[in-house]
């Protein structure tokens, strides 16, 4: 599936600062090839939650796992909209959208197996629309799995102060 072209905007910077000059390629390929994600979310009473997640970059989405009483999957049960943010060494990108939970089989295996390349020690079992851990050998505690795909992007660059893009979908 060809993931959408955005629309990059410039957005106002401190007088003399430089604007991000990232492309959305370039982007991309931070997002993807990050190990560290923090996942924002908040519930119905409005209150913020923001956690490391494990995660990779498919189709267009950030996928992540969890298990399914953890807070971040009972606030998604209440308000899907969420950010994903990818800190750099140069940049820093945040990553606003729709968490979906995915059931589907094929996408899951899909999925699963870019986890052991970023995360040696990460590889997800799929079963019935759920990951797994291995170790749980009696399949008992099913993870959920989520894809954020982003409805904007922004990026903050880090040389001589703050510099700012945002990308629309």
């Amino acid at each position: 599936m060809a993931e959408p072209e955005p629309i990059a905007e410039q957005l106002s910077s401190p007088s003399g600062t430089p604007l991000t000059t990232l492309t959305w390629a370039d982007a991309r390929r931070l997002v993807a090839g990050n190990e560290t994600y923090l996942l924002a979310t908040s519930g119905r009473d409005g209150r913020v939650h923001v956690v490391p997640v494990l995660g990779v970059w498919l189709e267009g989405a950030v996928h992540f796992n969890t298990g399914r009483q953890a807070r971040k999957a009972r606030d998604l049960a209440q308000n899907e909209n969420c950010a994903v943010t990818v800190p750099g060494h140069d940049v820093d990108l945040v990553l606003e959208g729709t968490a979906h939970l995915v059931r589907d089989d094929a996408l899951l295996e899909r999925v699963a197996g870019l986890f052991p390349a970023k995360y040696p020690w990460w590889h997800p079992l799929v079963r019935d629309g759920k990951f797994y851990d291995p170790a749980d050998t009696a399949m008992s505690d099913p993870r959920h799995v989520y894809a954020v795909a982003p409805t904007m992007v922004f990026a903050f660059g880090k040389e001589r102060g703050f510099s700012a893009t945002r990308w629309r979908f």
